[in-house]
């Protein structure tokens, strides 16, 4: 499986360790640009990125989703800050919305 991180270097590091493609990006804009890209070549199964790029990345993940296409995969990491609940806000926005109503957690 091709697997792809992206990311400040401290937390691609982890990844390429294990085998990962790493991309070392610092900003978010940066960040963005290089998902984009590497979503665009369609090379990867599974691109891992930082939690804390989950609303600056939801649009390529969207679009990815409304293509029909499964894959690549994306996971949304706590990186080594610890930051946490993004992605279960996301899940909890998606889910509400299926349902038709606003589910609590």
């Amino acid at each position: 499986m091709s697997i792809a991180v992206i990311g400040p270097s401290s937390f691609v590091t982890c990844f390429e360790l294990i085998g990962a493609t790493g991309y070392e990006e610092h900003d978010e804009g940066a960040l963005v640009a290089t998902l984009d890209r590497i979503v665009s070549q369609g090379d990867y199964k599974l691109v891992v990125i930082p939690e804390r790029y989950a609303a600056a990345t939801r649009h390529i993940r969207e679009e990815v989703m409304k293509r029909g296409r499964i894959t690549p995969i994306f996971a949304l990491i706590p990186g080594l800050t610890m930051e946490t609940g993004m992605r279960m806000e996301e899940l909890q926005a998606v889910v509400s919305l299926a349902i038709g109503t606003k589910l609590e957690l």
